[in-house]
């Protein structure tokens, strides 16, 4: 009796070191998915930022703080 039991809790912790390693590379493979695609989005944002701000130069908008401003 006392056997099954050390058997039944090596599973049990076996178990729940598995299922814990799994999400841990899981959350890890999609923060740095997650950070790769944020950082190419900001890039973008940057890219067409410079050009408008090129072509159109300043934008009022009715905020004031979500205006663009052209550095000329």
């Amino acid at each position: 009796m006392k056997q099954f039991v050390v058997i039944l809790f090596t599973a049990v912790i076996t178990g729940i070191g598995a299922i814990s390693y799994s999400w841990a590379a899981w959350t890890t493979k999609t923060l740095i998915s997650v950070d790769k695609k944020t950082e190419v989005i900001a890039t973008e944002i940057s890219y067409i930022k410079k050009y408008m701000e090129r072509d159109y130069g300043y934008i009022q908008r009715s905020d004031e703080t979500a205006s663009v401003k052209a550095a000329k």
